[in-house]
């Protein structure tokens, strides 16, 4: 009975983030003017490809919506998937809504968002909300490829619900700390992320940009 009601309230945050995200994306749609731009990467392991993520950003006066989907398979001593939704709106360069949402082999789902409220944030995971006090999140992890991390110290991860270090290595190359320590590294070329390296201590992934629209 108490695993029903979980599930019932997992769905239903569910649902309503993915309606809210749907009234978002028909509210660009809906107007001529929205600039778009999609990225294609390809996901590489060990010269393979072993999947894909699709990039969208939408552009509307003062208003930028993104949205960034993966699905790999892949199998290290068994077979393992990874299916990843992550989104982001802006107002006025500030982040007033993000949602974050995985499913792999053997994990329970992840269902996360981060909205605006006054002059803090209502953070969301898996039905579990609080309030934490934030300067407004200017930069998260999506702008990452799009926008070249100058003069920025801090991202914010929709993921892991904090903020996160980011320091130029080498010119065109950032490098990501994650909270357990691990690293992303980003490269960039002609304002656009070209490359992401995933650094794990057993496999290292590549994101390899293919196509820009």
């Amino acid at each position: 009975m108490i695993g029903n009601y979980r599930f019932s309230i997992f769905f239903y945050n569910a649902l309503k983030n993915i309606l809210l995200l749907l009234s978002i994306i028909c509210l660009f749609q809906s107007n001529a003017s929205a600039q778009e731009r999609k990225l294609v990467y390809d996901v590489m392991r060990n010269g393979k490809t072993i999947g894909k993520i699709n990039f969208i950003e939408l552009i509307q006066g003062q208003k930028k919506f993104i949205s960034m989907t993966s699905d790999v398979k892949t199998r290290f001593i068994l077979p393992f998937s990874d299916n990843t939704a992550e989104t982001a709106a802006y107002e006025h360069d500030i982040m007033v809504y993000s949602s974050f949402y995985q499913k792999q082999t053997g994990s329970d789902k992840a269902n996360k968002t981060t909205i605006i409220s006054g002059k803090s944030y209502k953070l969301t995971d898996n039905g579990v909300s609080k309030l934490i006090s934030f300067s407004p999140i200017r930069y998260n992890m999506l702008l990452l490829y799009t926008t070249i991390p100058e003069k920025i110290s801090k991202v914010y991860s929709a993921n892991f619900q904090r903020l996160l270090d980011i320091k130029k290595i080498e010119p065109n190359k950032y490098r990501l700390t994650l909270p357990d320590g691990k690293y992303n590294y980003y490269t960039y070329k002609n304002g656009i992320c070209t490359k992401v390296e995933i650094v794990r201590t057993l496999f290292t992934l590549q994101f390899v940009l293919r196509e820009i629209h």
